[in-house]
């Protein structure tokens, strides 16, 4: 047995071959796809990350965590997710997915609790707990030996659930997608700043929503007027959930799965963004600076952009990279609104 628990792991797929499968979200390392032989099964909620396993040969499933519920497989591993819910929703679903006698294999740091997960798959497998430090990390592992499965409280993860009325319609929300059961104050800020934005000239006929989640910012745009709206999201339980409210709302476009608006061709009049700073438990700036120049790539020569980004985010620096005009319309100690015009036409990465 090897020595580190990725390494374990990955050796653990390739013997199970057709019958293991990765479950992999943001969390998932990009060298721990790389390691993976063309064939490996792999499901993710991620669209990013199913683009990259294609393009290594890998056979992907893009999906909220719909494991298969055949009961054949071997082995199915996944680095431990952040949220709980997604956790316990892969204990339950791996059960039924996994023959008798086949194996979850979840790793991760300490700080993941994954000593916990371990702990709560094998209750409600009814096994015992196995759960070992292997270098920098830990791997636990659960076994399908009952006959029953105890299932964890999973906040019911697949139901899409009314969070509050906008407009005198519900907002549809869900677990699996980043502060999923409350307005964002940092979305707030920004949609308060719309109907100013706005009365400076016409509703734009077209926006793009970019890093969309289950939609609240397009759902504020079209309710001051804006046309056609594109939303895109690389989260599949985003997707999910923003088709819903844009059904609700009956609001005109469509949601996109999409890395940064990769692969939309498009230029709009006016883009929103709130984007991540964080991948997974870590910070990161790049990430964040991806969607400043995907949304110059996306703007007429006119067009606009609204961000809103966390006081901790250069948010100014990485725009001036991008646009020719940045100015901070609204802030609070937490969060911090800039109005983007000009665009130098960075690439459409």
């Amino acid at each position: 047995m090897r020595a580190d628990a990725a390494g374990t792991v990955r050796d653990a797929l390739i013997a199970a071959g057709a019958r293991g499968l990765l479950v992999a979200d943001e969390n998932c390392p990009p060298e721990f796809l790389a390691g993976l032989p063309p064939g490996t099964r792999v499901l993710s909620n991620r669209w990013d990350l199913c683009v990259a396993a294609r393009d290594r040969g890998l056979e992907v499933s893009f999906s909220d965590f719909e494991l298969p519920a055949t009961a054949d497989l071997e082995l199915i591993a996944c680095r431990v997710p952040k949220e709980r819910a997604v956790v316990r929703h892969l204990i339950n679903q791996a059960w039924h997915a996994l023959a008798p006698g086949g194996r979850l294999l979840l790793w991760g740091g300490k700080h993941t609790g994954i000593k916990t997960h371990g702990k709560e798959a094998a209750t409600a497998w009814g096994g015992a707990p196995e759960v070992r430090k292997l270098g920098t990390d830990y791997l636990a592992v659960a076994t399908r030996t009952g006959a029953t499965l105890h299932s964890l409280d999973d906040a019911d993860y697949e139901a899409l659930r009314p969070l509050l009325a906008y407009g005198g319609r519900v907002l549809f929300t869900k677990p699996g997608l980043f502060g999923w059961d409350q307005i964002d104050p940092g979305s707030a800020l920004l949609a308060a700043q719309l109907p100013h934005v706005f009365a400076d000239g016409p509703a734009p006929g077209t926006l793009l929503d970019l890093g969309c989640g289950y939609g609240y910012l397009s759902v504020a745009a079209h309710a001051h007027g804006a046309g056609a709206i594109t939303a895109t999201d690389t989260c599949a339980a985003a997707l999910l959930a923003c088709a819903k409210n844009f059904a609700a709302h009956g609001i005109a476009g469509e949601v996109v799965p999409s890395d940064c608006a990769e692969g939309i061709a498009e230029c709009f009049d006016l883009v929103l963004c709130n984007p991540p700073f964080h991948r997974g438990f870590a910070a990161d700036q790049e990430l964040c600076a991806r969607f400043f120049r995907a949304a110059a790539g996306h703007l007429h020569r006119a067009g606009r952009a609204l961000f809103v980004t966390h006081r901790v985010v250069p948010a100014a620096t990485l725009a001036q990279e991008v646009f020719r005009s940045c100015e901070q319309i609204a802030a609070t100690p937490s969060f911090q609104v800039h109005l983007l015009q000009g665009p130098r036409r960075a690439p459409l990465t």
